[in-house]
């Protein structure tokens, strides 16, 4: 009796600290990740399972997606782009991990928000006048995405500002 209560406490322990340590992965890439901006051109599907979303699209300037990694050059004005994809992991170098194992596929693809707000965003002009660019954080190849932009405001605050 006393080895099941014993495996009971560690399997609950268990189910506890694998939420907890995905959740805390996250928080460490949003505290300690580099900062950068990808253009993007957000659109807004919906996901009976997942709900509104924005999916965002980031172009590439890239001949060859072969590869688990792609590397990333930071502009000066914080603004990165996949220059190269290798299967090599790059040493001393920002890179983000592909989200397919065969060919390179930008580990950002969505932007969760305010379901009533995410058609909004997808029904916006975006040209030269609404620049929109995500700020992603970076760290050990992984992507975390911290915010959706649309001409340096925050894509929530923009939206309810054109409302308003």
């Amino acid at each position: 009796m006393k080895k099941r209560l014993v495996l009971l406490v560690f399997l609950c322990a268990l189910q506890l600290l694998v939420p907890a340590g995905m959740i805390y992965n996250k928080y460490d890439i949003l505290k300690n990740g580099a900062m950068v901006k990808f253009q993007v051109r957000p659109i807004d599907p919906y996901d009976p399972f997942r709900g509104r979303y924005v999916a965002v699209n980031v172009p590439l300037d890239i001949t060859n997606y072969s590869g688990r990694y792609g590397i990333v050059l930071v502009d000066e004005n914080g603004f990165g782009n996949v220059v190269k994809v290798t299967d090599e992991k790059p040493a001393g170098e920002l890179y983000v991990k592909s989200l397919s194992p065969n060919y390179f596929r930008m580990p950002i693809e969505r932007y969760y928000m305010d379901e009533k707000l995410a058609p909004e965003a997808e029904r916006l002009p975006f040209d030269e006048e609404n620049r929109a660019f995500v700020v992603a954080r970076i760290k050990n190849g992984n992507v975390v995405l911290q915010g959706l932009y649309v001409n340096d405001v925050p894509i929530e605050e923009y939206l309810k500002g054109k409302g308003e």
